[in-house]
């Protein structure tokens, strides 16, 4: 970042987190956290996490469904999960009935909503018991004010807990996790894809 190496600006960010995998087709990545200071960046952490069971889409074809995660650089916007650990991320605590939508067609889709969740939707509630969604924190991918929502490009991108591969989002210990989610603030990025696609 501060050579100018990236191919994705950070806009307003105070923190930028990469997620740098060796090619398309590979489903672990490093995870680099970097802090700007004036105009310069410094590396405050680097650990090792997990992206969609198929790997990185190319940029503009992640679909529903298809196993990969995003390639681009995408706001984190806000977070949600058991109770805030101390982000300054607005932060949603979940409750019985939280869904995120993954029906295309649904006005629902790629939101969060309360309710019953239908049955290709993500009921929150039920993953943050099983372990993952204990802390979330949401890559705007496909929703503004990153863009507009396209029905069928994907939806619930997250960067969440985990130990392997997932169905397009970004995991990592839980650890790691909760340190880079304590430092994040409004505006704050996430770049994400193959090291050839992000840097000069």
């Amino acid at each position: 970042m501060s050579n100018g190496q990236s191919k994705y600006q950070a806009g307003s960010a105070r923190t930028v987190l990469f997620a740098i995998a060796t090619d398309y087709g590979s489903t672990e990545v490093d995870v680099v956290t970097c802090v700007r200071h004036g105009t310069t960046w410094q590396q405050t952490l680097s650990t090792s996490g997990y992206i969609g069971s198929n790997g990185f889409a190319e940029p503009h074809a992640k679909r529903e469904g298809d196993g990969k995660s995003p390639t681009g650089s995408y706001p984190l916007t806000e977070a949600f999960g058991e109770a805030n650990p101390g982000t300054e991320l607005p932060y949603r605590t979940l409750r019985h009935g939280s869904c995120w939508g993954s029906t295309s067609g649904d006005h629902r889709y790629n939101t969060y909503y309360r309710g019953k969740c239908l049955p290709a939707d993500e009921d929150l509630t039920e993953l943050m018991n099983d372990g993952p969604y204990r802390q979330v924190v949401v890559i705007d991918y496909n929703r503004p004010p990153h863009s507009p929502i396209i029905h069928g490009n994907g939806s619930a991108i997250f960067l969440h807990a985990g130990s392997g591969p997932t169905a397009g989002c970004v995991a990592l210990a839980r650890p790691e996790l909760e340190t880079i989610i304590k430092i994040l603030r409004p505006h704050d990025r996430i770049i994400m894809g193959p090291r050839r696609v992000l840097f000069r």
